[in-house]
């Protein structure tokens, strides 16, 4: 994680750059990577390892597919994919670019694109996508791409986090494959029976991101962390209610006790100490690798409402790429229909597509998470909805460690939020 002052020092750095990129009298790039009428020049790409270490040979050639594919229309444009790790990713990328030296494109997901996009280190693309068949995208795709009515990306990707439940577990407290909870109050009432059999009902990561833990509880209890107004409700009577509910959870023996900062139940669930944990396709993909098989799928929990966490991943342009229209061409290929279905296929994630949509039919676990991705929210779309990341957690460990009350930890994680806004 970053530390506030440096990363405060690379935002200025990159934004003076693009200030000073804005008012300098060379041409505009358009200009530059345009050869007689048509786009030339080099593109760089950003991407993660996707996939585990034994796939990656596949996944590179899936990038290289993107690559050839744009390049039948445009065979005077190189492109280059260079893979950078998921580990310090904001820093590398910011860092770069204030150097100059970033890429033309590179994966973002939708917490961090807001605080990208304020500060002017990515390009809109509403202008320069043109025609890239807008309807074939649903909605809840294209707001998770989008800060101030302006496309900052376009989607390759879909998450769902749904759960698994131990089967095994599941029989021995009079539970039903056929009929799993879909209720706080349906999962409740088998979580207690589990807990009396000597296990623990589900699984906490408190040391993992707040989008895979505290914030679906929130959404699920009906509260929210910043509205749609930019107004600060975590501390609201709803989103109260979520911290309530962790706190008794964590009392009562429900979790773990490391659950204050641990980052991996998965290993306690498949020694079938843990009644239900989390799950994403890359979950599932694990525990048919590992041969696990007592198991089974369930939906996303409803509180007040039925919500759950599903970022959306997108590949965007810098403001500082000098070759601007092609790299929002390129993007356009690497998540047309058949470069999002080869992309998810193999990565097990789901294609933001309508036309992609068909790629799980045969998989009916997977076919499930596509169904449910109506249920995701992509987490804060906010300026600071990174920067509150470590702010809210620890208010959250304070509260599991008995040192303040769920009001108490809600009033104090608001305020902490409201500090970061006023900064901007």
């Amino acid at each position: 994680m970053i530390k506030k002052k440096g990363f405060s020092l690379i935002v200025v750095l990159v934004f003076m750059l693009v200030l000073s990129a804005c008012s300098s009298e060379e041409p505009a790039s358009g200009e530059k990577e345009k050869k007689d009428g048509k786009l030339s020049g080099t593109l760089t790409v950003w991407v993660h390892p996707y996939v585990a270490s034994d796939l990656k040979d596949k996944q590179s050639a899936v990038f290289e597919k993107m690559a050839a594919d744009f390049n039948k229309e445009h065979p005077d444009v190189k492109v280059k994919f260079e893979e950078i790790p998921w580990a310090n990713r904001e820093q590398k990328i910011l860092t770069a670019l204030a150097a100059d030296q970033g890429p033309d494109v590179f994966y973002l997901i939708p917490d961090m694109m807001g605080q990208f996009a304020e500060k002017g280190v990515l390009t809109p693309l509403t202008d320069l996508l043109g025609d890239f068949d807008k309807e074939d995208f649903p909605e809840s795709s294209l707001e998770a791409v989008t800060y101030k009515e302006e496309l900052y990306g376009l989607p390759i990707l879909h998450e769902v986090i749904a759960n698994v439940y131990n089967t095994k577990i599941l029989e021995e407290i009079g539970g039903s494959k056929d009929k799993l909870p879909t209720t706080w109050k349906e999962y409740e009432a088998l979580a207690e029976k589990a807990v009396e059999k000597g296990y623990f009902a589900r699984s906490y990561e408190g040391g993992n991101t707040l989008n895979a833990t505290l914030y679906p509880l929130i959404w699920q209890a009906g509260g929210d962390i910043i509205d749609k107004d930019g107004k600060v409700v975590i501390n609201s009577e709803k989103s109260v209610k979520a911290f309530e509910t962790l706190n008794e959870w964590y009392k009562n023996g429900w979790i773990p006790k490391d659950s204050i900062n641990t980052i991996d139940h998965f290993a306690s669930f498949l020694e079938g100490k843990i009644f239900s944990t989390g799950a994403t396709g890359l979950t599932l993909s694990t525990l048919k690798n590992r041969e696990f098989t007592d198991y089974v799928l369930g939906p996303p929990l409803k509180g007040e409402k039925q919500l759950t966490f599903g970022t959306t991943g997108m590949f965007v342009v810098p403001s500082n790429s000098k070759n601007k229209e092609a790299a929002a061409q390129l993007i356009k290929y690497m998540t047309n229909t058949e470069n999002s279905t080869a992309f998810n296929e193999l990565t097990k994630y789901i294609p933001p597509r309508e036309s992609a949509s068909s790629l799980y039919d045969n998989d009916p676990e997977m076919k499930l998470m596509t169904d449910w991705v109506k249920y995701t929210k992509p987490g804060v779309i906010h300026p600071v909805a990174r920067d509150i990341l470590p702010k809210v957690q620890a208010e959250v460990q304070a509260m599991m460690e008995g040192k303040k009350s769920p009001k108490e930890a809600a009033d104090a994680a608001a305020n902490a939020i409201q500090t970061e806004i006023d900064k901007q």
